[in-house]
């Protein structure tokens, strides 16, 4: 591990990778520093559906719909195959609320140039998605959504970025920080010190932790995920469904974000009440599936910040620590990191994207 770098990114994920990858493009020296392996925190237990049609308002739809637009070109950028699948998407109405806030969300996709994104009857659900359960109002369909392989697209990043320069250390643990007033001088870890020109944390919900170490609050929240994987099957689904989608490989992952966890949790073993709750809710969504074999499952604790939308940039209080933070950041990561990266390079003013500064907070 290099002992000084002009960036230092801290989690090797889907932020800190990606940003590590446009960072080394836009000319930076850029360490990345993983305590654990690359791709192996919540990034590694995600559904990874690639879903713009959901992000509302008008300003996330956009950055969402910017970050789609993106992937089309991004695997002959990176030189790398990550599996990316366009299906089409159903997201089934179960209650009139929910008819309510799909309106809400068509709005939005009509208005970025997406007319096709619509919300179809029962009837036409059946005829799309015949596996999905038959009580619903309705359903929001659009022929944009996909999915991909998390591993492979983290993967990908990490040595697009190498090839460029960067520097990559895993099992990196950042212990502590050297402050002389309002700045960092050094990153203290396992495998000694760094000095830093810029720190960006991108550690998902372990920023929480790093933040606490200059006094910071990262203004996000622990919420565990559960996902289930079948065993390998013909096409099924059609679509990537809200709840599941079928792999490239053929197995179907049912994935559910529902369990509220202390804010300090980072605990990601299974436990039996949310393995009965996630095969509850897969066999009352598929019913006709319910008989399959399930091979694994995993949890994840997702990141989620206070407002639901991404934090980045500088904090104000420490003049080189960054956050780089985001839920669905599979959905927007390939222009979310370029647009941080292109803030560091002084290409872009840090306030050009005012929805997502870290400063919102102090308002």
């Amino acid at each position: 591990m290099k002992k000084q770098a002009e960036v230092v990114v801290i989690g090797a994920g889907i932020m800190g990778a990606s940003l590590a990858y446009f960072l080394a493009k836009h000319g930076k020296e850029v360490l990345v520093l993983e305590q654990n392996e690359i791709c192996s925190g919540t990034s590694s237990s995600t559904a990874a559906w690639l879903w713009p049609t959901d992000k509302t308002p008008l300003h996330y739809g956009k950055l969402a719909w910017d970050g789609y637009n993106r992937y089309m070109t991004l695997a002959e950028e990176l030189g790398a195959d990550f599996e990316l699948t366009i299906t089409g998407g159903v997201e089934p109405l179960y209650t009139e609320e929910e008819v309510r806030a799909a309106e809400k969300t068509i709005q939005v996709a009509h208005s970025l140039g997406h007319p096709d994104v619509r919300i179809v009857s029962q009837k036409e659900v059946q005829e799309i998605e015949p596996i999905l359960r038959h009580d619903i109002l309705g359903a929001i369909v659009s022929p944009y959504e996909g999915h991909l392989n998390p591993f492979l697209l983290v993967n990908a990043y990490i040595q697009a970025a190498k090839r460029l320069g960067a520097e990559v250390s895993t099992y990196t643990k950042v212990e502590n920080f050297v402050v002389k007033g309002n700045h960092i001088e050094e990153i203290v870890t396992n495998k000694g010190t760094v000095k830093p020109g810029l720190v960006i944390c991108a550690a998902g919900i372990y920023s929480r932790k790093i933040g606490e170490m200059v006094g910071l609050d990262a203004h996000v929240k622990p919420e565990r995920g559960f996902c289930l994987v079948s065993e390998k099957m013909p096409k099924i689904l059609n679509n990537v469904i809200v709840g599941a989608r079928q792999t490239v490989s053929g197995n179907i992952i049912f994935g559910f974000i529902a369990d509220k966890v202390p804010m300090d949790c980072i605990d990601r073993r299974m436990y039996i009440r949310g393995l009965q709750w996630a095969a509850k809710d897969a066999v009352r969504d598929f019913p006709a599936l319910q008989n399959i074999n399930i091979i694994r499952s995993y949890t994840g604790i997702r990141c989620k910040p206070e407002d639901k939308f991404p934090i980045i940039g500088p904090t104000g209080k420490i003049d080189n620590f960054w956050f780089h933070l985001a839920h669905s950041a599979f959905a927007h990561n390939p222009v979310l990191s370029d647009y941080v990266a292109e803030m560091v390079a002084g290409e872009r003013p840090y306030d050009s994207l005012p929805e997502y500064v870290y400063t919102r907070f102090d308002k």
